[in-house]
């Protein structure tokens, strides 16, 4: 309303839908296309992938909108990462007029996810562990090699 949109719907813009969820689908988006193509390739292959879920909430007080973290929960098959954002989110008429109208949300960092995408991600499925004894050899005569 405030910007110009007289006849907003609180619950078609505020309540239908997964807004923060949509703010981090783009966060992640930004992320995947400024990887190299290495790292593009190697997140594709061995990379936990970052998905989002349904926004918690809402916590329409301010103190549990401000303690509720985001949440990451690794699917059984460790193969995505589904992240979830806490929101806060009142109408215009909202009891208490100084928190009217808000629509809050945790979002995620693009430089987090592009961090994520680099290394964190491929932990599971391509960190030292999952490295054989000889494949160990291998990077240990290339270090001191090159």
């Amino acid at each position: 309303m405030a910007a110009g949109y007289q006849f907003a719907d609180f619950h078609e813009t505020d309540e239908v839908g997964n807004r923060c969820a949509e703010i981090n689908d783009r966060s992640i988006e930004w992320a995947y296309s400024r990887l190299s193509k290495a790292a593009k390739a190697n997140y594709d292959k061995y990379g936990q992938k970052y998905v989002t879920g349904d926004d918690l909430g809402p916590y329409n007080e301010g103190p549990l909108w401000i303690w509720t973290f985001m949440k990451y929960t690794e699917s059984d098959d460790r193969k995505t990462v589904t992240v979830q954002a806490p929101m806060m989110r009142t109408p215009v008429d909202y009891f208490i007029g100084s928190a009217a109208g808000f629509h809050y949300c945790k979002v995620l960092s693009p430089f987090r996810v592009l961090e994520w995408m680099y290394t964190d991600s491929l932990l599971a499925f391509n960190g030292i562990k999952n490295s054989t004894e000889a494949d160990e050899e291998e990077i240990a005569i290339d270090y001191f090699l090159n």
